[in-house]
């Protein structure tokens, strides 16, 4: 006793100054020197200590105290100068919680602390468990609790809190992530939960008739996607027409179809990341379309920097992904067209393709050789990752098109230089935000300008220009929050949308009068929406959802609910099924030719009740997908409907003629059959029958086929890996397009009008009549087919080479089959015919580093 109350009085005197802050290995060789005294302890023990901790006391009276409050360590005296520091056993207190739903686990459950395969006495008391444990750096600690995966637990944790707080997950397998790899090839991915197709552009293998990686033309090899003009733009999902697909590229929406009239996609695949396909259905967090949606996501933040360019025979390319460090990372894209001095094989046959019965085409049936093309797309984005919760993303896209010509006209006509140019400018601004285990937030802000004009400068003194310009201003901003639970997941947001379309043409009527309109229409489109997803019951998936929808223009209110079920039979086995009721404010006006000179449509117009129409239409599917070894087959049975859509009563804009509406209805069956032979080689084959029908809305009854919809459509294909080499090839077969359109039905009643009579009065008696050229027509045109092929080598990268490089070459049409896609009636000169592209070779270069 006295000599315990010498060392207190010693240690006591013993003050040690200057101890504001020390680590615990600092304070105890303090302690050693300035008071003479040593510890002995296990390194390995102490070294659990928490490196971060600082030791304030004054003297050592005060840091054993502070040793033993805040540590499981004891300090024991062993003579006048020895202390010895070891681990005892205390107390601990653990909160163990469900990791997505928060809730409290308690004894009904109960947990389970095991140390080296050991369980401790638990004890549960109000809102937590207890345990006594003396900790040992050797020591294995889990925690754990009945259908919970276990939750590794280090010594050091429980060294320095002795108030412990762990989330418990369940080893739950969530339908919503089960995803059919390899659907048609590599890359291209089917999730059977949303219905939807994944396209993984860096991962695609060659595609036929393609080395470029044509975001569309990956899309059009898909079941139920056809493009029956050959064009890679013109993608019809499931019948639907080319303006009720929603196209967004990074939430940016976009109102062309593609470069050179739809014949090349607007889009860089070097800076995108995966392309979403909806064939029937989709989130409804998405809106304005009837049809299908095409959803192109640029991804996340690059891992390095990487850089390239190329060439082919139509355009030259360059691209970047950039890593600026760990917070800032960004990505570039630019492509852009030849002089037209410079006419490769394949833009020739997509001239003679995209030209073929328009004013660039002469008596003679020859393309006029004055005529300059260019088209271009620059698109970039740039990623801040502030931290783990935020994410900030800024992406833009710019893309031209724009064409010049003079037509090939008689010398004593007025000389005419034409102009026909289309451009689509957005960008957007996200923000990501993770609040917390269960809640997310995503907000995104987008502004996108579209801008289509045909010009006609007639070079002739006091002579009126024609012109016809369409354009588009759209201002979006969506709030959305995402709600993650055990079993389910929850989606609900808002949804504001400004949109403007102006429309200023200027033209000459049949009785070659002057003739100009000039129209603005705008509104404000306020949306709510949820959607829920359960995946609690075995083998079943649900998906509710809804959107509401409030039009300003119209004061017009509409609710658009979504159900989507899914059942697995076995683990290869799914059935699925979905049906929903979808709405569109903005759409194109069918069968006027609004630029002139016998180019597309694109005319877009904002319901008014005038001009335009609301469009409302379902979408129903039922189906199933076997994923057997390495087998895939997919089926589906669908049937749409898009009522209202708007329509006009003539070929041109003119005084005399007004716009209506008419339905549509389409059904049919999509099927896929897939084998993976090898590991990389796999062959498909794909089959669809589509049928449509057209009421219009007029006292007429009668009712028409959709021209571009194909009762037949097939293909085989296959592709294959060797080394350094890709080949893939398909064979496409398609039921001719039908000849009864709705065009057709027009041109034949401007042809039953008449011409005027003769001068002189109208002809004699007994005068033969015209013949009539509608009379001989099939109801539809011969089937069309093609045979696609595509070859790649790669020099890859290695350690004394920093850079890879790719050749490859493409065969479109291989065979040079003459496809018919369209007749033209153009008055006197009668019809005119339309081709796809004929055999179009293309050559591929790229080098990357």
């Amino acid at each position: 006793m006295r000599a315990l109350v010498s060392t207190i009085v010693f240690l006591t005197v013993c003050t040690v100054n200057a101890q504001s802050s020390k680590s615990f290995f600092e304070a105890i060789e303090s302690y050693e020197k300035d008071s003479g005294i040593k510890f002995s302890f296990d390194p390995d023990l102490l070294n659990l200590v928490d490196s971060s901790k600082a030791f304030t006391a004054n003297n050592l009276v005060q840091f054993i105290q502070e040793v033993e409050n805040g540590f499981p360590l004891g300090i024991e005296l062993v003579d006048e100068k020895y202390y010895t520091i070891s681990a005892l056993t205390k107390t601990y207190r653990l909160v163990a919680k469900d990791l997505i739903d928060d809730i409290l686990i308690t004894e009904d459950f109960g947990v389970q602390v095991i140390v080296n395969d050991q369980p401790l006495e638990m004890k549960f008391n109000e809102d937590h468990w207890e345990f006594d444990y003396k900790p040992n750096p050797n020591h294995l600690i889990s925690v754990f609790s009945q259908g919970y995966e276990k939750k590794t637990l280090t010594v050091k944790e429980l060294f320095n809190n002795q108030n412990l707080a762990v989330d418990l997950d369940l080893p739950t397998t969530r339908l919503s992530t089960v995803v059919v790899e390899d659907y048609l090839t590599k890359g291209i991915n089917l999730i059977p939960s949303s219905q939807r197709i994944q396209v993984k552009v860096s991962d695609l293998p060659l595609l036929p008739g393609e080395t470029d990686g044509d975001i569309f033309a990956s899309i059009s090899a898909l079941p139920g996607i056809t493009n029956p003009d050959g064009r890679a733009g013109n993608l019809l999902i499931r019948g639907s027409e080319t303006d009720q697909t929603l196209i967004l590229y990074d939430n940016i929406p976009i109102y062309h179809r593609g470069h050179y009239y739809g014949t090349i996609s607007p889009y860089n695949p070097k800076v995108i990341d995966d392309v979403e396909v909806y064939r029937s259905g989709f989130h409804p967090r998405y809106g304005d379309r009837v049809g299908g949606a095409i959803l192109i996501n640029s991804g996340d933040a690059a891992e390095s920097s990487s850089y390239g360019v190329g060439a082919n025979t139509l355009f030259g390319v360059g691209f970047g992904k950039l890593r600026f460090n760990e917070k800032w990372s960004g990505t570039f894209g630019v492509r852009n067209s030849y002089s037209r001095k410079f006419e490769s094989p394949k833009l020739r046959e997509i001239s003679e393709s995209v030209f073929a019965a328009t004013a660039l085409e002469g008596p003679n049936g020859k393309l006029t050789d004055k005529v300059e093309v260019l088209f271009r797309d620059y698109s970039g984005t740039l990623r801040f990752n502030p931290n783990e919760s935020n994410s900030i993303g800024l992406s833009f896209l710019y893309t031209l098109s724009d064409i010049m010509y003079m037509p090939p006209i008689p010398v004593n006509v007025a000389r005419r230089a034409i102009e026909n140019s289309y451009d689509n400018v957005g960008a957007n601004l996200s923000w990501h935000t993770n609040l917390g285990q269960k809640w997310t937030s995503d907000l995104s802000g987008t502004y996108s300008a579209y801008n289509y004009q045909f010009n006609i400068a007639i070079l002739a003194p006091g002579v009126m220009p024609i012109f016809s310009r369409n354009s588009i201003d759209d201002l979006n901003v969506i709030e959305e929050f995402s709600r993650k639970g055990r079993l389910s997941e929850m989606q609900f947001g808002v949804d504001y949308k400004w949109q403007k379309v102006d429309l200023d043409y200027q033209n000459f009527d049949r009785d070659s009068s002057e003739y100009a309109v000039k129209e603005s229409n705008d509104s404000h489109t306020i949306s709510s929406f949820a959607n829920y997803e359960y995946y609690g019951l075995d083998r079943w998936y649900f998906e509710l959802g809804f959107r509401g929808t409030y039009f300003s223009a119209l004061n017009d209110f509409s609710i658009s609910p979504r159900v989507l079920v899914n059942y697995d039979i076995s683990n290869s086995v799914t059935l699925k099924g979905s049906i929903g009721r979808y709405n569109q404010f903005l759409s194109q006006v069918k069968n006027l030719e609004f630029s002139s000179g016998g180019f597309d449509n694109e005319l877009w117009t904002l319901a008014n009740e005038k001009s335009g129409f609301v469009i409302r239409g379902t979408q129903a599917m039922i189906g199933g997908v076997i994923n057997i070894s390495d087998w895939i087959f997919d089926v589906e049975y669908f049937h749409k409907t898009a009522n209202d859509m708007t329509i006009y009563e003539d070929r041109s804009l003119n005084p005399r003629s007004d716009y209506f509406t008419m339905d549509q209805e389409v059904y049919g069956v999509d099927l896929l059959l897939k084998k993976q032979v090898a590991e990389d080689a796999s062959i498909w084959f794909g089959y669809s029958y589509h049928d449509s029908k057209i009421s219009l809305d007029t006292t007429d009854q009668v009712t028409y086929k959709s021209k571009f919809v194909q009762p037949h459509v097939l293909f085989i294909g296959g592709a294959l890996k060797k080394n350094r080499w890709k080949l893939s090839a398909a064979w496409r077969y398609a039921s001719g397009l039908n000849a009864q359109s709705l065009d057709i039905a027009y041109a034949e009643v401007l042809f039953d009008r008449g011409a005027p009579p003769p001068p002189g009065g109208p002809p004699p008696p007994n005068t033969p009549p015209l013949s009539n050229p509608f009379e001989d027509l099939p109801e539809r045109y011969p089937s069309v087919h093609s045979l696609d092929l595509s070859l790649s080598y790669k020099i890859p990268v290695t350690e004394q080479r920093k850079w890879s490089a790719t050749f490859g070459l493409s065969l479109l049409n291989t065979l040079n089959q003459e496809n018919l896609t369209d007749r033209v009636f153009r008055g006197q000169n009668g019809f005119i015919d339309r081709e796809a592209v004929g055999f179009a070779p293309n050559l591929m270069v790229l080098v990357e580093w």
